[in-house]
């Protein structure tokens, strides 16, 4: 106390200044410690639980678990068919099927067998799948195929007499006239097939220019995509090929 009495008033106050700068560079690196921990621990959880929401509570974070839903898939000719599969299918059992957009004869068959995986991967759902595609220019290779769900399947992978078999020298829009014919006539399922990425993007350029064929007697067709195996001669030997076929359903607009 007589410390204090002996000092002047502006060594008192030096002094209340420089403790509370003390105690606030204290506080500062307490804050900043915390800080540094929780930024570590926040990196920890990440490392261990990628998909896990950073903050439970925060807006959103009592939906259900389906975080990795896609609503648009994208697909390119090094995307793995059952990969894209699998979102295809995990999206149409808890959503809307998705929108799958490919660009190019490679990506448009990775499309075409991913959607055909994803309807054996939906089977025990009791969820078919129906594809509805559209091009941004017909002369070139820019897909979007519009999925939708449904409950009935429709024929098999077999081929039927009137089907039509699309090669990668097919002129597409001769093939549209043909599909187009024959839903006129026939007024039921049509079939496509066709093997190799070349074959099959035309064969979906073909359904699109045929919807467009079509629209003048105001139907529409979807397609189902199946795989199928065939017995061709080579040589003195038959051998299996798989193809994809589209089961074609028409319906009225």
């Amino acid at each position: 106390m007589a410390d204090k009495l002996d000092k002047s008033l502006d060594e008192i106050f030096s002094n209340r200044t420089k403790r509370g700068e003390d105690e606030e560079e204290r506080d500062g690196i307490r804050g900043r410690n915390r800080t540094v921990r929780r930024g570590r621990k926040a990196r920890q959880n990440m490392r261990t639980h990628p998909y896990r929401r950073s903050n439970p509570h925060i807006a959103g974070g009592n939906e259900p678990e389906h975080t990795n839903l896609m609503q648009v898939v994208k697909v390119s000719g090094e995307s793995n068919a059952r990969s894209i599969a699998s979102a295809i299918a995990n999206t149409s059992r808890n959503a809307e099927a998705p929108t799958v957009l490919a660009t190019g004869p490679l990506a448009i068959n990775q499309a075409i067998k991913a959607i055909t995986i994803a309807r054996t991967y939906l089977e025990d759902d009791g969820i078919d799948l129906r594809a509805h595609c559209e091009f941004e220019d017909v002369k070139g290779f820019k897909t979007k195929i519009q999925l939708s769900k449904a409950r009935s399947k429709p024929r098999g992978p077999k081929i039927n007499k009137d089907d039509l078999c699309v090669k990668k020298s097919s002129d597409p829009f001769k093939v549209a006239g043909a599909i187009a014919a024959r839903v006129r006539d026939m007024g039921k399922a049509v079939g496509v097939y066709a093997k190799g990425s070349e074959a099959v993007s035309i064969m979906i350029k073909s359904v699109y220019i045929s919807c467009n064929y079509l629209d003048e007697d105001n139907l529409g067709l979807l397609f189902v995509p199946t795989f199928m195996e065939l017995e061709n001669k080579i040589g003195d030997t038959m051998q299996s090929s798989t193809y994809l076929k589209l089961t074609l359903l028409m319906h009225q607009l």
